[in-house]
């Protein structure tokens, strides 16, 4: 074979490989595409279900107003839901591919054409105080109830399937970001095996020979050449090999000899310095890699290296046969369900059959008893016969990754419901500004601007809290210090929330001592961090009760800022929690008064970026107080 023809083989080899990797590539685009199609659609589903929902409530609330009122604008509100009901409802089949939910869909629909039929027409067609009017107000809220049970069903059931198609979507994302990863490898091995090729069948033969011609140009014939192939390189040698074998083929023949020795000896010592540092290096490698990598030989998985990553996952397996067998029991391998893996799932035994695992994630009992979710993968380790002499396993602890995406969840779900809180306020009252049919009078039109205004207000608030947080976690936030009077900085903090606390019937003292010195600071960082806590206070604060403001000095040459309220205090088990970002102490209260969960963490990082520090104590049933310590101007110069 020529070289010609071995070059192109590679090549041809190379360009399939290529071509299958491509195909693999676009046929998990694909799927990703389908799977992301199917979230989008069910997406849709719950948008137009929840308008749905919306129109529901709204006509109840116009027969109610008008059983109560005979106001004819509830009829105009009515007629108005009703048709918003019937276009957001019209929406929904088409993007259902489930037939049950479209059956029940239908049977919801039927409900509610019923609702109008039987009980809308025939109320606004009576005016208070008729005669069975009472009897249709209540037909209309038993047969609310129903259609509102019937679309909560309706609801729950596709949140499920959403929940379900999202994980479908995430595995499938998951599979094409691993298979992305190995495609680079891949190609770089068969470059490097391209390259390897090439030097041997061209490179490494040249080389060999032009110093065979180099030595019989200085007189030397005794020279070694490479094999003579059936390729134009073996047609060289050979030409140099029938020049000098006629002449000094005793002398070649003993040269050739002891110079092979010679080469074998020297190989032989290079190979086994090589081996040795190899061996040194591989096993400083494994000890300091962060994942817990473990080698184990058949038939029972005994363990022959561990790294330090292991041993702190595992332990150490003990010495004796019937001490493993104890050992190994304490482990359990559990499924994302919760279940228990059977041993002939786990990836040591699935390695020692034969098998390759790859990311399987499973949840490991930890020698202390707490369960650890690990990212599993296993091979086999073969010998040049290719039998099986043990497999590799590489685990990593991904708890840091489950919190993440915890907190991820926690942070979209809360942003989400503080985001549209306000934006369903400013809608409504921009909504009900413009509606020419309605007429608002001119008081009206200004209480539900300053609806909108005070719901911009609350958007502005979440958005700037999220960019502060932002900044200060990607070290972004520059402080303008400056020498500051304590005392005007809680007089303006109390100004800004002085409104709050007069919607909220709370008192607000101030008890500073009058020789408080000045401090170098932000003024508007720290106005920010006690308008956060006198906002916080303000919300837990009971009716006619008091937050108070206390200032003065330390003992340490600092200043403490101290915000007290009466409120029902925060469990001890609780307060360590109080500044992590987007964390919601008490679930009822949370759900009471709105917030992100950023104040309390962007007011810690404010105060630490100052140099100073805020601690806080709690007594449930007494109240919490939140104390910041600053530094002195005095303090930062002499520093």
């Amino acid at each position: 074979m020529t070289i010609r023809t071995k070059v192109f083989g590679v090549l041809a080899a190379l360009v399939v490989a290529t071509l299958l990797q491509t195909l693999v590539a676009l046929q998990m685009a694909r799927q990703r595409d389908t799977a992301g199609e199917s979230v989008r659609r069910t997406q849709t589903v719950l948008e137009n279900h929840a308008v749905v929902t919306r129109a529901v409530i709204e006509m109840q609330v116009a027969q109610e107003g008008y059983a109560l009122t005979g106001d004819r604008a509830f009829l105009e509100a009515y007629e108005m839901s009703w048709a918003l009901y019937n276009r957001a409802v019209s929406l929904i089949p088409e993007q259902l591919s489930d037939v049950k939910q479209l059956e029940r869909l239908r049977q919801t629909d039927r409900q509610v054409n019923e609702w109008h039929e039987q009980v809308a027409a025939p109320l606004f067609k009576m005016r208070p105080g008729s005669k069975g009017l009472s009897a249709v107000v209540r037909n209309s809220l038993t047969l609310a109830g129903k259609i509102r049970d019937a679309l909560d069903t309706f609801e729950t059931r596709e949140k499920a399937a959403l929940a379900v198609q999202q994980r479908e979507q995430n595995s499938i994302i998951y599979r094409a970001t691993l298979f992305l990863l190995i495609i680079p490898g891949v190609a770089i091995v068969m470059l490097l095996v391209f390259i390897v090729v090439v030097t041997r069948i061209v490179l490494d033969p040249l080389s060999l020979v032009a110093e065979s011609a180099q030595q019989i140009s200085a007189g030397n014939f005794a020279v070694k050449l490479p094999p003579a192939k059936k390729d134009e390189i073996g047609a060289l040698v050979t030409t140099f090999r029938d020049m000098t074998a006629a002449v000094q083929r005793r002398e070649q023949d003993l040269t050739i000899a002891l110079e092979r020795q010679r080469q074998i000896a020297r190989e032989y010592a290079e190979l086994q310095a090589k081996a040795e540092l190899q061996r040194e290096q591989l096993l400083a490698t494994i000890e300091t890699v962060p994942a817990a990598l473990v080698i184990v030989q058949p038939p029972d998985g005994r363990i022959l290296l561990q790294n330090k990553a292991a041993e702190e996952l595992i332990g150490r397996p003990p010495s004796t046969e019937a001490e493993r067998r104890q050992w190994r029991r304490r482990f359990q391998l559990l499924r994302k369900d919760g279940r228990v893996s059977p041993r002939s799932e786990w990836a040591v035994v699935r390695a020692l059959r034969g098998e390759v695992v790859i990311g399987q994630e499973l949840t490991i009992r930890h020698r202390s008893g707490h369960a650890v979710p690990i990212l599993l993968s296993a091979a086999p380790l073969r010998d040049e016969a290719g039998a099986i002499t043990g497999a590799v396993l590489a685990a990593q602890d991904i708890t840091q990754l489950h919190e993440v995406d915890r907190m991820k969840s926690e942070f979209v779900s809360i942003v989400s419901h503080e985001l549209r809180t306000p934006l369903t306020s400013l809608k409504g009252a921009v909504q009900l500004v413009l509606d020419e049919e309605l007429m608002l009078p001119k008081a009206e039109r200004f209480q539900l601007l300053r609806v909108a205004l005070t719901s911009t207000d609350r958007l502005i608030r979440i958005i700037n809290d999220i960019l502060d947080i932002s900044k200060v976690e990607a070290g972004g936030l520059k402080l303008q210090m400056k020498p500051c009077d304590l005392t005007e900085l809680v007089r303006q903090s109390i100004q800004s929330v002085e409104p709050l606390a007069r919607s909220s019937s709370v008192t607000l003292e101030t008890r500073l001592q009058p020789d408080v010195p000045p401090v170098m600071a932000d003024p508007d960082r720290i106005v920010q961090a006690v308008v956060n806590l006198l906002s916080n206070a303000l919300k837990f604060a009971p009716p006619h009760s008091t937050v108070s403001v206390e200032a003065g000095r330390n003992g340490n040459g600092g200043v403490v800022l101290a915000v007290r309220d009466q409120g029902k205090g925060i469990p001890p088990e609780k307060i360590g929690l109080l500044f992590r970002k987007f964390q919601q102490i008490d679930g009822s209260d949370t759900r009471r008064v709105p917030g992100t969960g950023l104040g309390l963490a962007i007011t810690k990082a404010l105060i630490e970026l100052h140099g100073g520090s805020i601690d806080v104590w709690s007594k449930p049933g007494v109240g919490t107080a939140f104390t910041i310590t600053l530094p002195t101007t005095a303090a930062s110069s002499s520093a």
